[in-house]
């Protein structure tokens, strides 16, 4: 194997590579599969048995094709010391040469007073076998601007608990119909669900993501860049540009039947997000931990009261409520929920005491989230 690769593709491997490889490890999760094929294309994969990323450049010259397997954590600091050629100084590209069980990475490196250093990195290559190549892309079932997928994801990840001993409740559900694209998370205890229009081809399908390709992907994609899904029984992969980032869907039981619970209340209010807030993070730092960060929320007299142990806000305020209402609630996840809602109205949706307290966006009511009651003493 012989090929030279543009300094700015060789790093931007480096850089997205960071996201499956692992470092100072010398199983199949910290290496990297280096293949240079014929057709002059450099492919970079990796693999670490949950999540995998493959990135191809055409950036290159070839002169012997060919394939090595490397320590990921031995290439990384080398690569990314240098910058990219600027048509003065910096280097140009880096030289890779397999010679018997080692691969010489090699670079000239051109200073700004003019001057030239050169450098050589010698590595130990290990069987290619050692790296599982994923299934390739094949048809995509939808495609996803990445600006949607990453605005979804920072309102619904918070409600994801990735440890939670039901696979169901690991990870991000993502629900197609006819008008709506629907993202939702919930870790038994608050919910979270983001809508947005559906403008894909696809007008009926749910997929469960776990949350390590979630976050993954989350790190790859760019701001601006259309996400091409395809799903089959047991995995996903998202492809955009020259990358490939590989995962698994979560499979074992289904995912709760939310939808009854959003739609069962009988009373609402709008406040201010600001009001809210400003009554709420007082509240951050005294709530007890051993009683489940109990808050208490009611409605009475045209007031909203919150409280605890140690401290109360009342706002007189204009609350449209006749009636009296109480809900004991962990503060930390209300705080959470209420800030991840980019509104400044905020809609407050309940029945009675034995029931929920649903968040909405007031003006778009496009994100609703819940919070579970914590029984009162």
């Amino acid at each position: 194997m012989d090929f030279s690769i543009e300094t700015g593709d060789l790093q931007k491997a480096i850089k997205l590579l960071s996201v499956t490889a692992k470092v100072n490890v010398l199983d199949s999760t910290g290496m990297v599969l280096i293949t240079a094929g014929e057709d002059g294309i450099i492919t970079f994969l990796s693999n670490n048995n949950s999540t995998a990323l493959s990135f191809t450049s055409d950036r290159a010259e070839v002169r012997v094709p060919g394939a090595a397997v490397i320590e990921y954590g031995k290439i990384k600091s080398f690569v990314s010391s240098f910058h990219a050629w600027n048509d003065q100084d910096g280097v140009k590209d880096f030289h890779f040469g397999l010679h018997n069980n080692f691969l010489d990475v090699s670079i000239v490196n051109t200073h700004e007073n003019g001057k030239v250093s050169k450098g050589n990195l010698q590595l130990r290559v290990y069987d290619v076998h050692m790296i599982r190549e994923p299934k390739k892309f094949g048809k995509p079932n939808f495609v996803l601007n990445s600006t949607i997928f990453r605005t979804a994801t920072n309102k619904v990840l918070y409600a994801i608990n990735p440890s939670d001993t039901r696979a169901f409740l690991q990870g991000m559900n993502v629900v197609f119909t006819e008008d709506e694209i629907c993202f939702v998370g919930t870790d038994g205890q608050r919910l979270s669900e983001y809508k947005v229009k559906n403008i894909s081809d696809l007008d009926e399908g749910m997929f469960l993501l776990r949350y390590d390709f979630i976050m993954g992907l989350r790190r790859v994609v760019d701001s601006e860049n259309h996400l091409a899904f395809e799903f089959d029984d047991r995995s996903v992969k998202a492809a955009f540009d020259d990358v490939i980032f590989w995962g698994r869907t979560i499979v074992g039981g289904e995912f709760p039947d939310y939808k009854p619970i959003l739609a069962s209340f009988e009373n609402s209010i709008v406040l201010d997000k600001e009001v809210l807030m400003s009554s709420l993070l007082p509240f951050t730092d005294i709530l007890n931990p051993d009683d489940n960060y109990r808050l208490t929320f009611s409605l009475a007299n045209g007031e909203m009261i919150l409280s605890c142990d140690m401290a109360e806000f009342t706002y007189a305020g204009e609350i449209d409520h006749p009636g009296s209402f109480v809900i004991d609630l962990n503060g930390q996840y209300a705080i959470q929920t209420i800030e991840v809602i980019k509104d400044d109205k905020i809609v407050i949706r309940f029945s009675d005491d034995d029931g929920v307290l649903i968040f909405d966006s007031g003006n778009f009511e496009d994100q609703a989230a819940l919070v579970t009651p914590i029984r009162r003493r």
